[in-house]
């Protein structure tokens, strides 16, 4: 249980309410392109992992969507030099990456399934804030339009079983 607490512990300071505010355009394209990078590289960990079905095809729908996101969010940023998008996850989550490759077997679907619930409410709350009282209008339309699909992602991963 103990790799799991890092993951947990680093995933519950940002669903604090401060994280809840509107960032400017900037953070939210590197905190969208951050979330969406862990979400791909998380899932491929899981394919490779998991005997979870369950676990799989979310892994599938997830590293799809995300990798969807990503991919609008650059084409939107590419024709702008007001906004530079990351090359790779923060600290926090390349942290959360490599506890995550250490685990295997249950240890391994544990925290995965735990930092998906906390990775994809984050995700939903930073990008409906933004859809809600963002300050760039071509980034709030794309918040506004990734929302439902990050909310089903959200849904799917509370509905996620928990291995014992």
């Amino acid at each position: 249980m103990r790799p799991l607490l890092p993951i947990l512990t680093a995933l519950a300071l940002t669903a604090s309410p401060a994280f809840a505010q509107t960032s400017p355009p900037q953070d939210f394209a590197a905190q969208t392109t951050v979330a969406t990078m862990f979400g791909v590289e998380s899932a491929t960990l899981a394919l490779h992992k998991t005997s979870s079905p369950e676990i799989k095809s979310f892994a599938h729908r997830l590293a799809n969507d995300h990798g969807t996101t990503g991919s609008s969010l650059r084409q939107i940023t590419a024709r702008r030099s007001d906004i530079a998008l990351p090359e790779r996850p923060d600290g926090r989550h390349l942290d959360m990456l490599r506890d995550l490759a250490a685990m295997q077997g249950r240890d391994f679907d544990k925290a995965y399934v735990a930092a998906q619930r906390a990775a994809q409410e984050e995700a939903v709350t930073l990008v409906s804030a933004y859809a809600q009282s963002g300050s760039d209008p071509e980034l709030k339309a794309f918040a506004a339009k990734t929302l439902p699909r990050l909310q089903d992602l959200d849904r799917q991963a509370k509905a996620l079983p928990t291995p014992d």
